[in-house]
């Protein structure tokens, strides 16, 4: 501390000659003129768009959500004597099965479709006479279950990869079948050897480009490394599943018309081992719990499908009084709605300490969306791919058969039991919790490239209870038509550069410890990850908004079930004209 300006103080009595003796006061200001030096102290001006980046580049919390657009055809009708569903059909025929009642008939069966409410996000039947409420329901409808009766919804990420994963696959045009393990790569049948070219159908898209080998499961004397011909057969999208070989005169039966094997993808023949492609089914781990999900309406918005209802009335005035509702209530009946919803999660996701399925930092997180079935409705749950949709020999594919262990989703599957009508129990899927995993898609990844192509994706698949609610056409006994639909719906919040990176560890700094070595060129090889909020010219990358330490990344997400065996879409043609003589 110091003194700025010292004053000099001079007595009263000194002044002049007889001065009087006077009692005299200064004020005195004391100013902090030092301070103790502390180590690497900076005067800096702190720059807040330099402090938000810097946060947003390490921060590895998300809130991830999605408005999803639900499409769905209610498709299959049929025919119920258990009450509580008789009560809550969208009819067909109500005035046979009224008939009947009012003539004496003590049970018959009413026909018609469930309800749109037993296939919607949120249910809203919280007050329905004879189901949901009052005397004889179904199941007593508690309001904050609204959410999860359907469906369960989850967040979660692929973090391992399942080699011995055993599939099947049928291609309906050939018929011929495959039973697989995905280790073993994308199957192929021959289906012609005409002018030296030998061509090779797949029953999913094999992934080949230009320039590309194969290394086949069948081999001519000791060599099974080919080179692509060409792709395609001249037919609109073959080039996704036919690929061809030059006949060089081959000899014997290798490549008989008929043949059937799996094929994988190989970049370099003189580099195969490095450059060949890996061929497997990824697994997924729950990330959330089903409380933890925030489903709601999307405000002021449905798709651009409308509303199908119908007015049920109770006719009166005939004796005896014939009831076309047998809760003998007029009601108005939904067959299908066209509402969106918004669906987040009430829990941070913390990817710091995730890996995903390639050793790599996790880049995808996935909405996860399993038919839950509460009411009843439906079968257990089964699982299988892409490939196993189409229909086979006219109907489903033998994969979803309830018979078939290898198509089960080992869900754990509770039942309830009733006095009423129907004959044996009732199914529906139980909630998954955090830890949980389940299967993904059928994937292929190469070293070399360091890319991962979806071959297939997971799809899960229901259907009806036959001993509650019998469907028409039930044809297919333990195998009958059903709704399927995709469970895993991705969110990128990261991505890897559009080009590899090469480089050795004796000269480049900062390689990733997920980079890949290459024998081949002595080096490593691997795709940088795109810092948040960066865009390439390509259109690579994220740029989502990030605020109190967080990252809200968001998507739209076409959420559809789709239906086997009946037309997707009802297609309206104005007919021809009647010509009856009389023109």
């Amino acid at each position: 501390m110091g003194i700025d300006n010292p004053t000099n103080i001079v007595l009263s009595t000194k002044r002049y000659q007889g001065a009087p003796l006077l009692d005299e006061t200064e004020k005195i200001v004391l100013e902090q003129t030092s301070h103790e030096i502390v180590d690497y102290d900076r005067i800096l001006n702190v720059s807040l768009e330099e402090r938000f980046n810097t946060e947003r580049q390490t921060s590895t919390t998300f809130r991830p959500s999605t408005k999803f657009t639900l499409l769905f055809k209610n498709a299959y009708s049929g025919s119920t004597r258990y009450q509580p569903y008789v009560n809550y059909l969208y009819y067909l025929t109500p005035e046979i099965s009224a008939e009947q009642i009012a003539c004496g008939a003590q049970i018959t069966d009413w026909f018609g479709y469930p309800q749109y409410n037993e296939f919607d996000f949120i249910r809203t039947d919280n007050n329905n006479v004879g189901y949901t409420s009052g005397p004889g329901n179904h199941q007593v409808f508690m309001n904050s279950s609204a959410t999860t009766y359907n469906w369960g919804n989850y967040l979660s990420y692929a973090f391992e990869n399942n080699y011995d994963k055993n599939l099947y696959a049928h291609d309906p045009e050939t018929l011929a079948t495959w039973n697989f393990t995905a280790s073993e790569g994308i199957p192929f049948l021959i289906v012609s050897n005409v002018d030296n070219i030998i061509k090779f159908k797949c029953p999913m898209k094999h992934g080949l480009n230009f320039g590309n080998y194969v290394n086949l499961s069948i081999n001519y004397f000791g060599t099974s490394l080919f080179e692509i011909f060409s792709l395609g057969d001249g037919g609109s999208g073959s080039e996704e599943y036919i690929f061809t070989l030059y006949d060089i005169g081959y000899l014997g039966n290798t490549f008989d018309v008929g043949t059937t094997g799996y094929m994988r993808r190989v970049i370099d023949p003189e580099n195969s081992g490095e450059t060949i492609s890996k061929y497997y089914v990824r697994k997924h781990k729950i990330l959330t719990n089903v409380d933890d999900a925030v489903l709601v309406n999307s405000g002021f918005e449905k798709n651009p499908f409308n509303q199908k209802t119908k007015y049920e009335k109770v006719l009166t005035g005939g004796s005896p009084v014939v009831t076309l509702t047998p809760p003998t209530l007029p009601r108005t009946s939904v067959l299908e709605d066209s509402q969106s919803y918004t669906l987040s999660f009430n829990k941070d996701v913390n990817i710091g300490t995730l890996i995903d399925n390639q050793n790599r930092p996790v880049s995808e997180l996935f909405f996860t969306t399993i038919w839950k079935g509460y009411w009843g409705w439906t079968n257990k749950l089964k699982s299988g791919f892409q490939f196993n949709t189409p229909l086979q020999n006219e109907g489903p594919c033998v994969w979803w058969d309830l018979n078939n262990p290898l198509s089960d989703t080992n869900f754990t599957i509770q039942q309830y039991n009733s006095n009423l009508g129907g004959v044996g129990p009732f199914f529906y899927t139980e909630d998954l919790a955090s830890g949980d995993t389940i299967d993904g898609d059928f994937c292929e990844w190469n070293d070399y490239e360091q890319l991962e192509r979806v071959i297939s994706r997971q799809t899960h698949k229901f259907t009806f209870n036959q001993n509650w609610f019998t469907q028409y056409n039930y044809v297919y006994y333990t195998n009958q038509f059903g709704y399927y639909y995709y469970p895993l719906n991705p969110i990128t919040i990261s991505v890897f550069s559009e080009y590899v990176e090469e480089g050795d560890a004796n000269i480049v700094d900062g390689i990733p410890n997920y980079a890949f070595y290459s024998n081949a060129t002595n080096g490593f090889r691997w795709r940088d990850i795109y810092p948040y909020g960066f865009v390439d010219t390509a259109g690579l990358g994220v740029d989502y908004p990030f605020t109190n330490g967080k990252h809200y990344p968001f998507v739209n997400t076409i959420f559809r079930v789709f239906n086997e065996g009946v037309g997707q879409q009802n297609i309206t043609t104005i007919e021809d004209p009647t010509i009856d003589g009389c023109e």
